[in-house]
């Protein structure tokens, strides 16, 4: 059972367990997630298809094995956190003693001198409360700074466990939507009681045509409690309201549909890139049609390359559209805002191109757990690396010192005051 603990408490563990979950985010990263058996086939041909879809890489955070590696991780962290605990606090409270030090073969440093010129090198290191301590009859005088760096390795840690449970806990309990539209839109958040309205959507260009910012001026509505909050998001800097952050994700190009037959209005909605209209859906007596509404190209121009923009304004936009006739493709052509797209006594009319806001809707109660295994790791970094525990003792006619890190550091630094003060 021992040796079965030390295993799972051990850093070689650890170090293993990490690399293989880095390994499978990087996985995660490079192949697209959640996507449809046929997409990957088209990617990887049928037997890589087979293989990713039978170990779950097409939804690597969620596959059974990634789930087992992050629960190892978490086990070896417990261990190691717990089995150690009570070392590192004896260590701070009993680690640190004249008899000790006296009994070392190889101190740090070693310098010949007077008691005065002694208690001015401790001085001068930071060596602030020095005690008299007597060992055999003989009076000494000993000092400890940075005891508590022997929290370092142990809050790191701690650290990293509360960073691993805040984001298992995270991905249990996050929430996540994402909602599209045009300016004067008010749209549902699925599975809240929140609406948001799109009250102003300006896309920001540098004088290259490159964009610099997305802005969304937003309304959240509330349906619950008819209270309502209004804000700016931005790209990395959402708008906070009712709990939740909402992000300016992404945009598009949206037109204004308008369907007639004969002269009659049948419909009309706003169509965005990508969406399509089916004729089945506006009435009964309908032909089996579908005109799809694949791009907006705000500049247009035709060339040996084809379709094409030649900048980000609407100056002559033309939408690149498809027909399906029961389900099989009858036309594909490219037409000019307010052009007629006419089959049989149909006409579809597409008008008033605009850019859309997506907006992502996000919430994540592990944040501030996430957060505070981060600063327990950083404090601990700290302690490890800039509080290193030193000791220093004078008596017959020697200054002494020891560190177990860092000794080259120390060694320097006392020369150079040893030799400042004998000079």
């Amino acid at each position: 059972m021992k040796k079965l603990l030390r295993y799972f408490s051990s850093m070689s563990l650890a170090l293993l367990l990490l690399g293989l979950i880095v390994a499978a985010c990087v996985l995660g990263g490079v192949i697209p997630q959640g996507g449809l058996p046929a997409q990957y086939e088209s990617l990887y041909g049928k037997t890589g298809a087979d293989i990713l879809l039978a170990l779950d890489v097409h939804q690597v955070f969620t596959a059974w094995w990634f789930i087992a590696l992050v629960a190892l991780l978490l086990i070896n962290l417990c261990l190691c956190s717990l089995l150690r605990f009570p070392k590192v606090l004896a260590q701070y409270r009993q680690g640190f003693s004249l008899e000790k030090s006296l009994k070392r073969d190889k101190p740090t440093f070693s310098f010949a001198c007077t008691p005065e010129e002694g208690e001015k090198l401790l001085k001068r290191m930071g060596f602030g409360k020095v005690q008299i301590v007597e060992v055999d009859g003989t009076p000494w005088r000993y000092a400890v700074r940075r005891r508590a760096g022997v929290w370092g390795s142990w809050l790191s840690h701690l650290g990293m466990l509360v960073i691993v449970v805040g984001f298992a806990l995270g991905q249990l309990l996050m929430f996540e939507q994402s909602v599209y539209g045009v300016p004067g839109q008010r749209l549902p958040v699925p599975g809240t009681q929140l609406e948001v309205g799109i009250d102003k959507f300006d896309i920001l260009l540098r004088p290259d045509d490159t964009v610099e910012q997305y802005i969304a001026e937003l309304t959240v509505y509330n349906t619950k409690d008819n209270t309502q909050l209004s804000g700016q998001s931005m790209v990395n800097h959402p708008f906070q309201a009712y709990g939740k952050s909402f992000l300016q994700n992404s945009t598009g190009w949206a037109a204004s549909l308008t369907t007639y037959r004969g002269e009659d209005r049948l419909d009309e909605r706003v169509l965005f890139a990508g969406e399509s209209l089916e004729l089945k859906h506006l009435s009964a007596d309908y032909l089996d049609l579908a005109l799809v509404f694949h791009a907006l190209y705000p500049d247009f121009v035709r060339d040996m390359d084809g379709p094409r923009t030649i900048s980000p304004n609407l100056n002559n936009p033309a939408a690149l559209f498809s027909l399906y006739y029961q389900g099989k493709l009858v036309d594909m052509n490219v037409a000019g805002m307010g052009y007629d797209i006419k089959v049989a006594d149909y006409r579809f009319v597409l008008s008033q191109p605009q850019p859309y806001s997506l907006i992502q809707v996000v919430s994540d109660p592990a944040i501030p757990i996430v957060a505070l295994g981060g600063v327990l790791m950083l404090l601990g970094l700290f302690l490890a690396f800039y509080l290193r525990p030193e000791e220093a003792w004078l008596g017959q006619g020697q200054a002494r010192g020891y560190t177990a890190k860092g000794a080259a550091l120390m060694a320097d630094k006392a020369a150079i005051i040893i030799k400042e003060i004998q000079a």
